[in-house]
């Protein structure tokens, strides 16, 4: 039997968080024989290979289901709102009918399927098992903010906020601009600044300026011209660095929920302005998180910490856990039933 991973490279995205689910599922494979491109999976025509079947479903559903000659294991599935209407039509339902029980990332997932009549348990994300193979003794000092949202200004009187905080502290603003904005070329300095200040105006309420200005900026995103063996290679270098973190704060799944595996303490931020094509993703996921929500006027800490915080880091819940070990065997069973 050949084992190939989930491609995202033929779609045009730049999410690195794709190629850490494909890393994940990666470490219980025997050999890695190559990729199949997740939003053309109909159109599969290699050999027959084994696939876990994780990750977010789909960008292009008329390409729903899956050839013949892919062998699944759905765990760790998102079926996108977007997409749901079409992914579950008949044909779609017969398909997932045949390879159930189907393990469902997140609970709207969960809700979609068994409302249809298919047995579905919910298995939380694959991620959640990288501490295994990834897990590091030795921890530095560093912190990490992963993509951190920084909701616009609605209403526009709040840019006067943000235009204060910006004369109120110039050299800070300088300092954090390029490492939150270096990805926007298309928007002037001075928007990119009064950004800038409207995050520190929101998150210096709970981190110290001190440690905003320390911490290292992370964005999530990979070339799309670099071949799948090299995002993965991108993916791995960005769990090797969390796994020796001090803390992360990160507003994606895909950093927070594998820093639970890798015992790094993290806080997951979630902005209340985001739509429900992305907000369905994480019902049942930010239960298993520390939670910071962040809106235009504030940002809410929804989890106990103490004075000296965040010297003083909130060590992550362990609900995460059964989950892990249930994918672990899961994954592992499905891999030796070809051996």
């Amino acid at each position: 039997m050949k084992y190939k991973l989930l491609s995202v490279k033929t779609i045009d995205t730049n999410n690195i968080g794709d190629d850490i689910q494909a890393l994940a599922a990666s470490q219980f494979l025997p050999s890695l024989d190559g990729f199949i491109n997740r939003e053309k999976l109909s159109e599969y025509d290699g050999d027959e290979c084994a696939v876990i079947m994780n990750g977010w479903y789909m960008r292009f559903p008329e390409f729903w289901p899956p050839s013949k000659k892919i062998h699944p294991l759905f765990v760790a599935f998102h079926i996108n709102s977007t997409a749901a209407e079409k992914m579950l039509c008949s044909e779609g339902l017969s398909y997932l009918k045949e390879h159930e029980p189907i393990g469902c990332r997140d609970k709207y997932t969960y809700d979609l399927l068994t409302k249809k009549g298919i047995k579905a348990w919910f298995s939380g994300c694959l991620t959640l098992t990288l501490g295994q193979k990834y897990f590091s003794e030795e921890k530095d000092n560093i912190i990490y903010f992963t993509d951190p949202p920084i909701p616009k200004a609605q209403p526009r009187w709040l840019l006067i906020l943000d235009v204060l905080t910006l004369f109120r502290h110039p050299f800070l603003v300088r300092n954090l601009s390029p490492k939150l904005h270096d990805h926007l070329q298309q928007i002037s300095t001075f928007v990119k600044y009064v950004r800038t200040a409207r995050f520190i105006r929101l998150y210096s309420r709970i981190f110290s300026k001190n440690v905003l200005a320390n911490a290292i900026y992370i964005r999530h995103a990979s070339s799309t011209l670099l071949s799948n063996e090299m995002r993965l290679n991108e993916a791995e270098k960005l769990i090797q660095l969390y796994a020796k973190a001090k803390f992360v704060v990160t507003s994606r799944i895909h950093c927070a929920l594998p820093c639970l595996g890798l015992g790094t303490p993290v806080y997951f931020t979630y902005d209340k302005t985001w739509k429900e094509d992305s907000t369905c993703r994480f019902r049942g996921l930010m239960e298993l998180l520390h939670v910071i929500k962040v809106t235009p006027y504030k940002i809410e800490v929804e989890f106990d910490y103490t004075d000296n915080f965040p010297e003083d880091v909130v060590a992550n819940k362990d609900s995460w856990k059964p989950l892990a070990k249930r994918l672990t065997e899961i994954c592992s069973n499905f891999i030796d039933s070809f051996e």
